[in-house]
């Protein structure tokens, strides 16, 4: 990748080199390399202002704020996919909104700063244009994957009615099996341990331990195969979750070191890896296991 990149540059190829090096960014974000990936995007948005293409234009603006969003550089990242947003709106008026991969991957941002309610207006919107007919496989079941976090994030952070959160814990569950066997059919193996790390979440703040273990290894299987270090520190994070809510936060020895053990390998990996966007997690997990001993 990396030649054919500075082979399509020396040409003055500037739309084959935006691409390339786009490609070769999210495979270094793939293996962990997050510097790498951020650099390698920095170019493709280069290369492809050069080229004067608005849909590479885009894309590679997407590409690199995703990469800063990994490296836990959320307003960065912001900045970028409004910039790609406006620059589809002035190409296709008839759509407010970032959509497909682009979208999904704005929505990931912002679900990461708990704006959930925009992305569920976001997300309905990417559904309803479901309906044209040009979505694939692949991007029904993200937007389903989407729609499975929104409502699991709002009923962990608003809903306290019983019947309520019973509804929003049930409507998450839903949109989330739809995400994961959309997936399975898309046969998309990088953004299936997306929806069972996403399920396995689901399933453990309904206490239901051994369905969410199964995801988690299906997705640890996948990412050691992959070598998908993101996806393997993300592997880690939920197992830690998991273990301290089998102990009922009780903190009984065994299940707390097993869960300090899950957190130290999640947290060296994302020290190596750069892989800012985890940070906050590893400290508020340190906090709940300091709690337990306590």
């Amino acid at each position: 990748m990396q030649v054919g990149m500075e082979a399509s540059a020396q040409k003055e190829d500037w739309k084959g080199a935006a691409q390339d090096a786009g490609n070769l960014s999210e495979l270094y974000l793939t293996s962990g390399e997050v510097s790498q990936a951020v650099a390698s995007a920095r170019q493709s948005v280069d290369f492809a202002d050069r080229s004067g293409d608005g849909f590479m234009r885009e894309v590679d603006r997407c590409i690199l704020a995703d990469a800063l969003h990994q490296a836990g550089r959320f307003a960065e990242a912001e900045k970028l996919f409004h910039e790609a947003e406006i620059l589809r709106q002035k190409r296709e008026p008839w759509y407010p909104y970032l959509y497909s991969l682009e979208g999904f991957r704005f929505c990931d941002l912002l679900l990461s700063q708990g704006q959930y309610q925009e992305v569920q207006k976001r997300d309905w919107q990417m559904i309803d244009w479901e309906d044209e007919g040009w979505m694939s496989l692949l991007d029904r079941a993200k937007d389903r994957l989407i729609l499975g976090r929104v409502f699991l994030l709002q009923v962990l952070v608003e809903t306290t009615d019983l019947s309520l959160r019973a509804s929003a814990f049930n409507q998450a569950r839903d949109y989330l099996q739809q995400a994961v066997a959309g997936l399975r059919e898309a046969g998309y193996q990088y953004y299936l341990p997306l929806g069972l790390l996403a399920r396995a979440a689901c399933y453990r703040a309904q206490n239901e331990f051994a369905p969410a273990w199964a995801d988690l290894e299906e997705a640890r299987e996948i990412a050691e195969r992959g070598e998908m270090k993101l996806h393997l520190a993300d592997y880690h994070l939920e197992a830690c979750r998991l273990v301290l809510a089998e102990g009922g936060g009780l903190g009984a020895e065994g299940k707390r070191e097993k869960a300090k053990e899950h957190l130290a390998i999640a947290k060296e990996m994302i020290e190596q890896m750069g892989y800012g966007r985890r940070e906050p997690e590893v400290a508020e997990l340190e906090k709940q296991l300091q709690s337990t001993q306590a």
